[in-house]
């Protein structure tokens, strides 16, 4: 039986970060749904599969190994895709699919009205947990993702190359078209100079939009 620990935390209304140390244990609690909102591989993306066959297909994408915890740091699903996703789940596979429950049941417990939104992250300090924060205010915050998505169509409209060179390496990094502008809006945020994310595109280019998300994304992010 494996030793997971975890604790949730209410980080802004709505948006709760599970924080779990071991990074490993993390990537394996959140796997299934994570996968299961936006896997790149439409065998999994929304479907209920079986954590066994994923493990096969990852692996061998990975050139024979499974690097799963290795490759992602920090999750992010919105509360109704974990429900939909844990309520309609065909067998509990593992422990961590049983645990998933009780954190479901949990925060159904905890929320308030209109949407939520989850977090997995090893603490809750960072450039991680403040990633994956910022697409828990682009979903819940209509004017986070109003105001963020004005900086992205610039972004677009005076820089179409940078927009599409990031959109190029993110595909390649294993996201899908639905979440493009959501994961540039984050990693410029954060994570602005990521080798992967920001490949090909002028550092002057990812200087001056990180500077323009900060200025106006700030007051959002306060006291975290």
């Amino acid at each position: 039986m494996i030793n997971l620990k975890y604790l949730i935390h209410e980080v802004k209304p709505n948006i709760f970060a599970v924080e779990v140390k071991d990074e490993y244990h993390l990537a394996m609690l959140f796997l299934r749904v994570q996968e299961f909102y936006e896997s790149p591989n439409p065998k999994f993306r929304g479907n209920h599969f079986s954590i066994w066959e994923f493990i096969e297909w990852y692996s061998k994408e990975k050139g024979g190994s499974f690097t799963y915890a290795s490759d992602w740091a920090g999750f992010n699903i919105p509360y109704d895709v974990l429900k939909e996703c844990y309520l309609n789940i065909v067998a509990i596979e593992t422990p961590y699919d049983a645990m998933m429950q009780e954190i479901l049941a949990t925060i159904a417990y905890r929320k308030g009205e209109g949407k939520a939104y989850i977090i997995g992250v090893p603490d809750i300090h960072g450039e991680t947990f403040l990633h994956e924060v910022c697409h828990g205010l682009y979903y819940t915050d209509s004017e986070y993702k109003e105001t963020a998505d004005k900086i992205t169509g610039e972004i677009l409209q005076t820089s179409p190359g940078s927009y599409y060179s990031f959109k190029k390496n993110l595909l390649e990094m294993g996201y899908t078209d639905e979440v493009i502008n959501d994961e540039i809006q984050a990693y410029l945020s954060t994570n602005w100079e990521n080798r992967r994310f920001g490949h090909e595109v002028d550092k002057s280019v990812k200087r001056k939009f990180h500077k323009q998300y900060i200025k106006k994304l700030e007051k959002y992010i306060d006291n975290l």
